[in-house]
């Protein structure tokens, strides 16, 4: 780090910002109380303005507030709107889907955490067990690197003989080499920091959405900016975004996440931990690894969120530019009839506004000739009959044979499978539920997963779908992304 650049973030960065701050004791004690402590990402405004109020009234040293105000919840407020500000970005305020204003702590403030909690005296510090993380990510970072057939047969080899000595050595004592009591809490400790540490770390993905976003806003109001270029930019940045260190590792965590086989691998070793500690009588207090998933996921999600919000975003500026051009479409229509309006019966006599030279030619392309006999058509197998009234044969129920597709009754059908199980494929609900009416039934399988923040479509991914014409009995298939649906209370249900 580079002289220039230490004094740059000094200067700018809101973390030390709010650790140099005058009140720094008070608006760390609270926000950690309000959200780390209690396990909250997001917290209603009003209610977090009810928590604070409740805070300053108990608070025994006084003198560090600004305003001399008995009304501890409109000082509430005050401190509220301060620490939300642009100047200081402590906290985030924003409109929920019904337009109630919610808060919640900003990567400044998550920052400042991991730093206090660095500098606290802990129990003891576990020097063995991270010795040891660090020589088996070393481990594994070269052993799966190594490109040689030869080196990593080698290291296999290493391994399997290892293996079948530990192997023997318990056949032969009948001893097992376990951690001891130390060891277990030691490593359980680091643990838990890490997933900590791993949600607090969701603030950097979320921020970086939330920044295209911003430019995305800036550049909407910059004069010249049509929709093409900030559709462009906005595709360009979620790119980048994606395709990112950070981008990958997070999207290859949420596949992780999602997925039920691993899912419920974390939770049995999650279990099978706690059940270790009761079984060596280890106390402990913390059960933040039992509603890990339940964290993962809601930090995780709002990450989503705010890609979808994105999407949301251009979807809005480019109806809005539509519109704005509709409307200003019109406003030139009025001016020019306002002005027709009031040129109206200001020209006396005769005026003249064109001049053509000769006579004027007339071609009427389409128009018939006078006294023209019209042309009668002949066919060779002119019909016989006009009709026939004869209509117990005639097959009138293709003129009635119009129907619409019901999505209640697919969403019904989706619904069905997953209550047996976490999710289910597009072609797995077509193996239980094989496609009736063609085309427009798969089209709104997609668009049930489209609309919802829960079902995913996968464009990664290819599903073969195949279905049979019942009129010709003809089989047809298309590839499509793979389709997703997932059930909506498998976390809630989980967490609880």
């Amino acid at each position: 780090m580079q002289h220039e650049e230490i004094k740059r973030l000094i200067a700018n960065s809101s973390t030390v910002k709010l650790l140099r701050a005058k009140r720094a004791p008070l608006i760390i004690t609270f926000l950690y109380k309000a959200f780390k402590a209690r396990n909250q990402i997001v917290i209603p405004a009003y209610e977090l303005m009810n928590q604070l109020a409740e805070f300053l009234e108990n608070l025994d040293d006084r003198d560090i507030l600004d305003l001399q105000d008995s009304d501890t919840l409109k000082l509430a407020r005050h401190y509220v709107d301060v620490w939300c500000s642009e100047d200081n970005r402590y906290l985030r305020r924003y409109p929920d889907e019904q337009g109630e204003p919610m808060t919640e702590l900003t990567t400044n403030t998550e920052k400042a955490f991991q730093w206090i909690e660095s500098l606290q005296k802990r129990e003891f510090v576990g020097t063995e067990s991270r010795f040891l993380n660090i020589y088996r990510q070393l481990r594994d970072l070269i052993d799966n690197t190594a490109a040689d057939p030869k080196t990593r047969i080698k290291e296999l080899e290493r391994r399997r003989k290892a293996i079948n000595q530990e192997i023997k050595r318990i056949k032969k004592e009948g001893v097992v080499s376990t951690y001891n009591d130390t060891q277990i809490k030691e490593r359980f400790f680091n643990i838990t920091r890490t997933a900590r540490e791993l949600i607090s770390d969701f603030k950097e993905v979320e921020t970086n959405f939330k920044d295209i976003s911003l430019n995305i806003y800036r550049q909407q109001t910059r004069q010249g900016m049509n929709k093409g270029q900030i559709l462009g930019y906005a595709l360009d940045a979620t790119e980048e975004l994606k395709t990112s260190d950070q981008g990958k590792s997070f999207y290859a965590f949420w596949q992780f996440l999602i997925a039920d086989n691993k899912q419920d691998e974390l939770m049995e070793l999650i279990e099978s931990t706690y059940d270790i500690l009761r079984k060596r009588d280890i106390v402990i207090a913390d059960n933040f690894l039992r509603k890990i998933k339940l964290f993962l996921h809601n930090a995780g999600q709002k990450v989503i969120d705010s890609n979808h919000l994105l999407a949301e975003k251009l979807s809005r500026i480019l109806a809005e530019r539509n519109i704005l051009e509709r409307r200003r479409a019109r406003e030139i229509i009025n001016e020019i009839k306002n002005l027709a309006s009031r040129k109206m019966n200001q020209f006396q006599g005769r005026r003249v506004f064109l001049e053509i030279d000769g006579l004027p030619e007339f071609d009427l392309s389409l128009d018939r000739p006078l006294g023209r006999k019209p042309q009668v058509a002949n066919f060779k197998n002119q019909p016989t009959e006009v009709g026939s009234t004869q209509l117990e044969k005639a097959e009138l129920e293709v003129l009635f044979d119009q129907f619409e597709m019901d999505k209640q009754v697919l969403e019904s059908k989706i619904a069905d499978l997953l209550q047996a199980q976490n999710q289910v494929s597009l072609g797995e609900v077509l193996k239980i539920y094989p496609i009736e009416n063609g085309l427009e039934e798969i089209i709104t399988y997609i668009s049930i997963a489209s609309k919802s923040n829960i079902h995913q479509i996968e464009s990664t991914k290819r599903e073969e779908i195949a279905w049979k014409l019942e009129e010709t009995g003809q089989h047809k298939t298309i590839m499509l992304p793979k389709v997703v649906f997932l059930r909506n209370d498998e976390i809630i249900n989980s967490g609880s």
